[in-house]
């Protein structure tokens, strides 16, 4: 008899150690990134944007958003604002050695300055992605934004993809903070 007694609280402490562990490598954050987004979550994104239609048409423009989860969405939106905030930076820089008005260069030598502080809120929201700090990731989105809005007020013919480009960096930007969000508060 004294055997049976010892065996089964060996077999159910193993047992409720086995159970432990399995509940400890689930954790809430895994559950909530591994759920694949839908239309209606892509919806409700780009609802939150100024532009619902470019925002959708963005993002369904990279063919890995149809299978990935929210953390997943949260790196295509930095990889895709660091993309055209960089083409932004590269066309400014381009352009600015042709400019010959001191008044316009002082403009664009700012807007410069806003689209590499912009690229550097984005690779620093990047680094904080891949340690999932999502509130850190929301703020350096809204950092983006701001240095962004920066260079909006800057128009010339001179230059006619600067608004478009504006624009474009902007909303990016603006779909980063919003998965951020939605990645700190724990929705999918």
């Amino acid at each position: 008899m004294k055997q049976i007694v010892p065996s089964f609280f060996s077999s159910s402490s193993l047992l409720i150690y086995r159970l432990l562990a399995i509940f400890l490598c689930i954790s809430p954050t895994q559950s909530t990134f591994s759920v694949k987004i839908g239309n209606d979550v892509l919806s409700q994104i780009c609802a939150q944007t100024e532009d619902r239609n470019s925002c959708l048409k963005a993002l369904q423009s990279n063919p890995r958003t149809a299978s990935t989860d929210l953390y997943g969405l949260a790196q295509i939106s930095i990889n895709l604002a660091n993309a055209t905030a960089s083409e932004t930076r590269t066309k400014i820089k381009s352009k600015l050695g042709q400019t010959t008005d001191p008044n316009l260069y002082d403009q664009y030598l700012k807007c410069l300055e806003s689209y590499v502080n912009a690229v550097s809120k984005i690779n620093y929201a990047n680094g904080r992605w891949s340690i999932k700090d999502f509130l850190a990731l929301e703020a350096a989105a809204s950092d983006c934004l701001i240095e962004i809005n920066t260079c909006k007020g800057v128009t010339t013919p001179a230059w006619p993809f600067l608004p478009q480009q504006n624009d474009k960096s902007h909303l990016l930007c603006n779909i980063m903070s919003t998965v951020a969000k939605r990645l700190a508060a724990g929705n999918n």
